[in-house]
């Protein structure tokens, strides 16, 4: 998806310079992430437990959800993973309660997606990646298209299938990316995987604590992280650390930090779990099936075999083994002053292509965001055409009327060539294609300008050719490559930030091992 040209209150406020991106540095192989991990643990399980006799009676016990899914194409699989940060399964009697059920808005917090992530799952292969949405990423939320922070796609209230089928329509329609399967996971059942295989041993060289979350931990050194703890770890949004002069200093990274810190705890509690379930631990078996099932929730077509299936092919997995992705975002601000995450779309279009099952450089119409403008001397007809290239898949705006001109043509910023290409192969009539260095920050990097000669927009784009030219007439004309090189670079930003400053508590130095 591009950034996008949101709604009304949606954009920065009036006279502000425009914010530079700041990504989160892609997290390396051997780091994990939070929710994903724990079902990957929670299948090892299952296919111990089957061997023993009662992984269809834990199955039993699982909620399950009607949702609307993509089938397959073969065995690689898409999977769609919340954590839900659900207050009605926090127990008021629990040590750290407070930091949940006591918390600003809580009492009316109802149900959010805490942990978004995809796990494109290939069995052959023994390959798992994993893709991680930060919660206030805003986009357009389906079905409507308005611009909202992502999490808020989960449903509040108690319609489970309501909140999970409008995040898989989200996905889909703003990043092409098909979901076969969906699993939600709850605050207990997290603190369930962690205590059932003996806590997580973590390293930490200053005292940390963020009263957000519930995590006070001040002893230095390796120590074990309960359930408890290891909860409020792995969701702390706002950490703070004590410096030398004895003072609290903020993290100022947010959930990105707590992104990077999470695929570290997360690769030890799976190290972990294979010391244990490889040993066939059939008490600590029964007690992560005990903690979890129940407050686990799959969609109806995800059976046991197939869970049992996935675990096996995956027995022995290690941290070590597993990509993660991180989404290269930027912060920016709404009008009404709401800190919010933009996506920088031609950075995470590769990313994207991974899950989507791709080749390196395909561009779909999910992933270009446009202006229209009418310039056929007919007023209202730019309408028309934002409704079917929206029907496309496309994300149109429309941008007013302009002066009438009988060529159709599209401007589009630096970067962003491929856009324009598949969007003017879907023209019947074709486009003229010119960049325009303006448009380099613009949030609609690409603009259609609807001149008289415009027919209609076609269902399937006319074949790209492998010339490529600064300025040319595709559709009814040769049309440039759609995999151009250009489209998949992010240009050079001054002053950018692609590094993430987040604090990584809990990873040991070099030559310490905390067991």
């Amino acid at each position: 998806m591009s950034d996008v040209d949101p709604p009304v209150g949606a954009t920065r406020s009036p006279g502000a310079p425009p914010t530079k991106p700041k990504h989160a540095k892609p997290v390396a192989r051997s780091k994990r992430a939070f929710q994903g991990i724990g079902i990957l643990v929670v299948f090892a399980v299952i296919a111990v437990a089957a061997a023993a006799g009662y992984g269809w009676y834990r199955y039993s016990q699982i909620g399950h959800a009607d949702l609307t899914l993509d089938a397959s194409s073969g065995s690689v699989q898409n999977i769609l993973i919340v954590g839900s940060d659900s207050r009605g399964v926090v127990d008021k009697n629990d040590p750290d309660s407070s930091a949940f059920l006591n918390a600003p808005g809580a009492e009316n917090a109802g149900q959010r997606s805490d942990t978004i992530m995809v796990a494109r799952v290939d069995p052959k292969a023994r390959t798992v990646d994993l893709l991680s949405f930060p919660r206030d990423l805003w986009i357009p939320i389906a079905p409507s298209g308005s611009a909202e922070r992502i999490n808020t796609a989960f449903a509040d209230g108690t319609d489970v299938r309501d909140g999970a089928q409008r995040l898989i329509d989200t996905i889909k329609a703003n990043f092409g990316i098909r979901i076969n399967h969906y699993v939600q996971i709850n605050f207990k059942s997290f603190k369930g995987v962690v205590e059932a295989v003996g806590g997580v041993p973590m390293y930490f060289d200053k005292a940390v604590r963020d009263t957000n979350s519930g995590l006070y931990q001040y002893e230095l050194g390796c120590v074990s992280l309960d359930g408890e703890q290891g909860l409020a770890y792995a969701r702390s949004r706002h950490l703070e650390y004590l410096n030398s002069k004895k003072q609290w200093i903020d993290d100022p990274t947010g959930d990105l930090g707590r992104i990077n810190r999470q695929t570290y705890f997360l690769r030890t509690v799976l190290d972990k779990a294979q010391q244990k379930f490889g040993s066939f631990d059939v008490k600590a078996i029964n007690g992560i099936l005990s903690s979890t099932a129940d407050n686990l929730i799959l969609d109806k077509g995800f059976s046991v075999n197939q869970l049992v299936g996935l675990a096996k092919s995956f027995k022995g997995f290690s941290g070590e083994q597993i990509q993660s992705h991180a989404l290269p975002v930027y912060p920016d601000m709404t009008n009404g002053g709401a800190s919010i995450l933009r996506l920088d779309s031609l950075a995470a279009e590769e990313i994207f292509n991974v899950f989507r099952g791709k080749p390196v450089g395909t561009v779909l119409p999910t992933s270009v965001t446009l202006g229209v403008s009418g310039a056929t001397g007919v007023p209202g007809r730019s309408a028309a055409v934002v409704t079917r290239l929206s029907e496309l898949g496309f994300h149109p705006s429309a941008a007013g009327d302009i002066a009438k001109q009988a060529r159709t043509s599209i401007r589009y910023a630096p970067g962003y060539r491929s856009q324009a290409d598949l969007l003017a192969r879907h023209l019947a009539a074709g486009a003229d294609l010119k960049e325009d260095t303006s448009m380099s920050k613009s949030r609609t990097p690409v603009v259609l300008i609807v001149g008289v000669d415009y027919t209609d927009a076609l269902d399937t784009p006319t074949a790209p050719t492998t010339t490529a030219a600064p300025s040319t007439t595709v559709g009814s004309a040769p049309a440039p490559s759609s995999t151009v090189t250009s489209s998949t670079t992010v240009p050079p930003r001054s002053g950018e930030v692609t590094g993430l400053v987040g604090v990584l508590a809990g990873k040991p130095p070099a030559g310490t091992v905390c067991n």
